[in-house]
């Protein structure tokens, strides 16, 4: 047993062989399988290819191994269309995984086809086509429109023409033949006519629809177009009516051209009387002014009196306004002085209280400084300080020295006199040591302590008298300019005679001040008067000459007088006949719309008419359109019609083909099948008779199940047989060479016989298909094809294929 791989095309070994095998016709035309390889597809996960070089193979393997897989496959590289995924809910990405791919070669005529379908690795659907080696460009959709001109068949007419089911061969020999009839329609592919029906069905009630609409409209317009008589008789009448107010008004307009002519001959004095009562008002207004004028300045006469003697007061009372004022600013000038250096010298005051409170802030902050050092002074566990304690020390260092030394000189060889000397220096540093040893006893801490106690005092002593010197200066020194200060405000000689009459003077000034700008309106009232003497002669003079114009003007009015009352008379008739004229232009222009609208009416009624002529027109049509498509559902697309009318015609060649197949199947045990349309309680179906051993006609569920099996086998092969001889038609029917029958119910041939007669008969089928597969889980049928590919499982459910040779 070889592995699938040795069979891969790319094998430079297995292409020779194939090459020795028996190529396919490519002459018939047709589908003709060559070989397919999937990777990552349902259960086959590795790169598995499968080769059919021999014109005969079988598929064998267990139940669920992944033989049928192969026939989805297949269909998935040329429609993307499975089995599993015509079921409800599942998906293309269920049936193959990223990166996974079916690719299948086949032939068709002359030319070998190339289709690789799959997902990327990032599951992106693509398909790719190759004609004789060459990619043929184009969209997913543009691809798969060209997979189904070449191969001619959509899904649906494939899987019938090339796969032999085993459910479909069972359900021919069902019990009922509706349901025979169902398979000879999906077969022959004659659900279109019953797709069609439905659409006939849904088009009639869409047309009866349409028919009912039309209907209503005509209705509607009829009822409109049914007052047309009436509305032109009314538009006679109204033109009539129009004509005759159209001549009252051209009376009225003449009558009123008439009156419009003689207003203009008198509209000259009516102009004329207008301007001369014109003047006579304004006269009449000017004489008023005048009379206004002459009363004001008789007014303004008297005023002028009273004005002067109020000025001369006024004038009289002010005289002494400005010395007093003088008088008044000189000595506000003094207090205001007096007022600044006031304030200087209390700001220095000031200055001085604030210097004394701080020097005794300062004095008793440096006091109380002192007394706290002083009384830890008193404190300290010694009266040596740190520059006594320091000489102490040095004196001690070096009397300790000396008497270092002298016991030293002492060991010398000296004379007696000198070495009693150095004995007696010895005794007086060792008394003087003594001495300073108890001082030095008493040097402790408080020793530096004492010494800095001692500085800090002398320090504070020193800044109190530093501060005490200051604060001397400082006082004489501002005490010095506060006498300077009094003594100017003294020398300005400002006393309380002085102010009280500043005061005086404040009260004074004031009341001048008012009359003194009082005084200053009275002379700009009295300038504005100015002498109205000349004024009130020239207003006399004015009087004399208006009165004059006016009795003039007013004797002149009455003379055209006459004139004026004709004027108004001719304008009142103007505007009788005026309103006369709007009132019959009224009746005109409604009569005139009235008519206009009585055309439109009459215009848009006749246009009705003629819409409903052509909605007749329509309506007929749709009948006749209604009565065609009943036909077609009732008659045609019905089963009893082109249904029933089809495979009436096939049913003879198919007798005659699986009579053959029959008698070949069982040895000529059975020989004689027959087949025929029947109709019952308005159900379609298929009846098949076989002649039993009896010579009787016996229906197909009165036989065994091995022999249904041998009838439906019989049967089924026909129809292949019809199937493959059909001419092409659009992607309904075309020619398949290649034959795939899964599993075929081989189950059910109760004897070895029986097998090995199906198995010969599938080989006479060599005379219509190129490429014959037969799958099936029965060993010892597969033993008697010359290619056999053995399907398995492996441990990890993955469906794997092998060449057996």
């Amino acid at each position: 047993m070889r592995t699938l791989e040795s069979f891969i095309h790319k094998d430079k070994e297995t292409k020779n062989i194939l090459n020795l095998k028996d190529q396919p016709n490519l002459g018939a035309g047709g589908f003709i399988i060559d070989s397919i390889e999937m990777k990552k597809f349902m259960r086959y996960t590795d790169k598995t290819t499968i080769v059919f070089p021999e014109k005969f193979t079988v598929i064998v393997g267990k139940t669920g191994s992944g033989k049928t897989t192969i026939l989805d496959a297949i269909t998935f590289a040329l429609y993307k269309s499975t089995s599993r995924t015509d079921l409800p809910g599942v998906k293309i990405e269920d049936v193959c995984k990223n990166d996974g791919y079916v690719q299948l070669f086949f032939y068709q005529g002359s030319n070998k086809y190339e289709v690789k379908r799959g997902l990327t690795s990032t599951g992106k659907s693509y398909v790719t086509l190759k004609m004789n080696d060459e990619a043929i460009p184009g969209s997913i959709p543009e691809i798969d429109e060209k997979i189904k001109d070449i191969v001619g068949l959509d899904y649906t007419g494939f899987r019938n023409s090339t796969f032999v089911r085993q459910e479909e061969m069972k359900q021919l020999g069902a019990e009922a033949g509706s349901e025979r009839l169902e398979i000879f329609q999906k077969l022959f592919r004659l659900e279109t006519f019953e797709k069609a029906q439905s659409l006939a069905s849904e088009k009639l009630r869409t047309l009866q629809l349409d028919i009912k609409s039309t209907e209503a409209r005509i209705s509607v317009k009829n009822e409109r177009v049914a007052k047309l008589p009436e509305k032109t008789k009314t538009l006679k009448e109204k033109n009539k009516q129009f004509e005759e107010e159209k001549r009252k008004l051209k009376d009225i307009v003449k009558i009123l051209d008439e009156k419009e002519k003689e207003q203009v001959e008198l509209s000259k004095r009516h102009d004329e009387y207008l301007k001369i009562k014109a003047k006579i008002e304004s006269r009449k207004e000017s004489l008023q002014d005048i009379e206004k004028k002459l009363s004001d300045a008789g007014k303004k006469e008297g005023m002028i009196k009273l004005l002067k003697d109020e000025i001369g007061k006024l004038e009289k009372e002010t005289a002494d306004y400005e010395s007093l004022r003088d008088e008044g600013d000189k000595l506000r000038e003094k207090i205001q002085n007096i007022k600044v250096l006031e304030r200087e010298k209390a700001l220095f005051i000031e200055q001085k209280n604030r210097l004394e409170t701080e020097y005794k802030k300062g004095m008793d902050e440096l006091s109380e400084r002192i007394q706290v050092l002083e009384n830890r002074e008193k404190n300290l566990t010694t009266d040596i300080d740190k520059d006594k304690a320091f000489s102490l020390l040095r004196a001690e260092g070096g009397l300790k020295e000396r008497i270092s030394r002298i016991e030293k000189e002492i060991g010398w060889k000296l004379e007696d006199r000198i070495k009693q000397e150095i004995l007696r220096e010895k005794k007086d540093a060792e008394k003087e040591i003594k001495d300073i040893s108890i001082s030095v006893k008493k040097i402790n801490a408080d020793s530096f302590l004492r010494s800095e106690i001692e500085r800090q005092i002398e320090t504070i002593k020193k800044d109190l008298s530093n501060a005490e010197k200051n604060y001397r200066n400082k006082m004489i020194e501002i005490d010095g300019l506060i006498r300077q200060k009094q003594k100017f405000i003294d020398e300005t000689g400002f006393d309380e005679n002085q102010k009280k009459r500043f005061s005086e003077l404040r009260i004074l000034v004031s009341k001048k001040q008012e009359m003194k700008e009082k005084l200053d309106l009275k002379r700009k009232e009295f300038q504005g008067i100015g002498d109205v003497t000349i004024l009130i002669e020239n207003l006399k003079k004015q009087k004399k000459e208006n009165e004059e114009d006016l009795k003039e003007k007013e004797i002149h009015l009455k003379e055209i007088g006459a004139f004026e009352t004709k004027y108004k008379k001719t304008e009142e008739e103007i505007k009788i006949i005026e309103e006369k004229r709007k009132q019959q232009d009224r009746i005109v222009i409604s009569l005139e719309r009235d008519i206009e609208y009585l055309n439109d009416e009459i215009r848009e009624l006749d246009n009705i008419k003629k819409e409903v002529e052509e909605e007749e027109k329509k309506c007929n049509n749709l009948r006749e359109t209604s009565e065609i498509i009943t036909l077609l559902k009732e008659n045609i697309f019905h089963k009893k019609g082109i249904v029933m009318y089809a495979i009436n015609k096939l049913l003879p060649h198919l007798e005659i083909e699986t009579s053959k197949n029959l008698s070949d199947l069982t040895d000529s045990r059975f020989n004689n099948v027959k087949m025929e349309t029947y109709e019952e309680n308005k159900k379609y179906g298929v009846k098949i008779n076989v002649v039993g051993p009896d010579t009787l006609w016996h229906d197909v569920q009165e036989f065994s199940g091995g022999e249904k099996t041998q009838i439906n086998a019989a049967l089924r092969f026909a129809i292949a047989k019809e199937l493959s001889s059909l001419p092409q038609v659009g992607k309904t029917y075309g020619r398949m060479k290649t034959l795939f029958i899964d599993e075929g119910d081989l189950g059910s041939l109760d004897t070895e016989v029986s097998r090995e007669l199906f198995v010969k008969k599938l080989f006479d089928m060599e005379k219509f298909f190129e490429k014959i597969i037969l799958i099936t889980h029965l060993t010892e049928v597969s033993e008697r094809f010359p290619s056999r590919i053995q399907i398995s499982m492996t441990p990890n459910d993955e469906s794997m294929a092998e060449v057996e040779r």
